[in-house]
C-alpha cells in the first residue's frame, strides 16, 4: 500500500542522533542527509556549529556523508565553502530533484566521482546506504523508491515553502495512519 511506502525505518529528533556509532552499529557506510530543515534551517546557508561539528566526527569516524537538496544557487554555494572552509570533504547535489530515482542515482554518481576508493557498488548493493530528511514526500517515498532505508526527522524549523506546507499536512494524516497501525518507528528509539 502506498501509504507504508511512507514508513521510514527510523525517526529521529535531530540529524546528530545519527551518530557514526549508530551507523555502525547498523551496518551503514553512507548517509544520505536532505539540507532544508534537515541540516539547517530552509531560509538560512550558515550550518549551525552542532551539526559542522557532527559532521567532522562522521568524517573523522569513515562514515561518509552525501548532501542532496532540491535548490541550488548561492545559498547551495555558500554551504558548500563552509563545509571545505572546515575540513569537509563532503560531495552536494543540487537540484536533485527528490523523490524521483533520478536524484538518488545522482547522489550515488557524486558519491562515486568524490570517493574513488570506496566500492560504490557494494555499498549500493549491500544496502549500506541510508536516506534521512525531514520530509515523508520527498526523503522517505524517495529513498524506498530507490531501494535506501529511510530515517525520518523532525523539521529544524517549521519554516517552509507553500508547498511543503501543504504536504506537512499530508504527513500529519499519514503519521497517525502509521501510528494507528503501530507500524510508525518511535523516535529516537535505540540510540
Amino acid at each position: 500500500m502506498m501509504l507504508e511506502t511512507l514508513n521510514p525505518e527510523y525517526r529521529f529528533s535531530s540529524l546528530v542522533k545519527i551518530t557514526p556509532e549508530w551507523m555502525k552499529r547498523h551496518q551503514y557506510q553512507v548517509l544520505l542527509a536532505d539540507i532544508d530543515n534537515t541540516l539547517l534551517p530552509r531560509n538560512s546557508s550558515v550550518v549551525p556549529e552542532a551539526y559542522i561539528n557532527w559532521l567532522v566526527r562522521m568524517q573523522q569516524q569513515d562514515i561518509v556523508v552525501v548532501l542532496a537538496t532540491n535548490n541550488g544557487g548561492k545559498r547551495t554555494n555558500a554551504i558548500e565553502k563552509q563545509l571545505t572552509d572546515n575540513g569537509l570533504q563532503i560531495p552536494v547535489l543540487t537540484w536533485a530533484g527528490k523523490p524521483f530515482p533520478r536524484a538518488y542515482a545522482g547522489a550515488i554518481r557524486l558519491l562515486g566521482k568524490s570517493h574513488k576508493s570506496l566500492n560504490v557498488d557494494a555499498v549500493t548493493q549491500s544496502a549500506a546506504v541510508l536516506a534521512a530528511g525531514d520530509q515523508l514526500f520527498t526523503d522517505v517515498l524517495g529513498a524506498h523508491w530507490y531501494n535506501f532505508p529511510a530515517a525520518w526527522l523532525r523539521p529544524i524549523t517549521r519554516n517552509d515553502f507553500i508547498g511543503t506546507k501543504v504536504l506537512r499536512l499530508l504527513e500529519k494524516w499519514v503519521a497517525w495512519y502509521l501510528t494507528k497501525k503501530e507500524i510508525l518507528p518511535e523516535e529516537d528509539k535505540d540510540i
